[in-house]
């Protein structure tokens, strides 16, 4: 499970949070069936179309082509089509390559949306993986993600924060807090994305902690357990 979050982690560094993407993998299954639906009637259609043709075009125009009115559209199709094609007594090449057309376009638009609703449920299923392993104090595959994401050693990181706060995410100790010891005044800073989360939140503080190693700022944020861990 571990290997599988690291290597779909993704590029931004904020994660969207489970209700979003939950939204979001609604909309993309919605969309997903829409599409299914689309791509169902084109084929229905298309196969509709062929047998039209075979019918109209009878021994390949060897034969006189039946009467419209002597066809019968196949019941799978859009009727109003069928009438359409049969306007004029018979189906025509263009016509069937028109109606493939419309088939590879519903099927490519059918393909994107598996993908994305694929996509989506994998990351739904990370998102609360991340949420299992904060509740439960595992930081360890926590900072093996955010030292991923950040290019920073995880071995590093880990020990800082063992010097930090032991692994405890309410260690306060003055004006420092969590399990990196941030002030507050940090956290509140703008370069912090999750400043909106409380600064006792262990996966907000390793994320921010590895952001901030990877910028350089380690040796003035953390002067002495910096220098120990890394």
């Amino acid at each position: 499970m571990l290997a599988a979050v690291m290597l779909a982690a993704p590029a931004f560094a904020k994660d969207p949070s489970v209700p979003q993407v939950t939204k979001w993998l609604g909309h993309a299954r919605h969309a997903r069936q829409r599409a299914g639906d689309r791509a169902a009637a084109a084929a229905a259609d298309l196969a509709g179309a062929k047998e039209l043709y075979a019918a109209t075009n009878a021994a390949a125009g060897t034969t006189p082509a039946p009467a419209a009115g002597v066809v019968t559209p196949p019941a799978g199709m859009d009727q109003t089509l069928a009438a359409n094609l049969l306007a004029d007594g018979m189906v025509t090449v263009d016509e069937v390559a028109a109606l493939q057309a419309r088939l590879t376009s519903a099927q490519h638009v059918l393909h994107h949306w598996e993908l994305r609703s694929r996509k989506l449920e994998r990351r739904l299923r990370q998102l609360k993986q991340i949420a299992a392993w904060d509740r439960q104090a595992r930081w360890k595959p926590l900072i093996a993600i955010a030292s991923q994401r950040y290019h920073v050693s995880a071995a590093g990181l880990k020990h800082m924060m063992t010097l930090e706060s032991n692994g405890q995410r309410h260690a306060d100790s003055g004006p420092y807090h969590g399990l990196f010891q941030f002030m507050d005044r940090e956290w509140a800073m703008s370069w912090n994305e999750w400043r909106d989360h409380s600064i006792y939140d262990g996966w907000s503080q390793i994320q921010l902690a590895a952001k901030c190693i990877s910028r350089g700022m380690g040796p003035s944020i953390w002067p002495l357990t910096y220098r120990m861990s890394f």
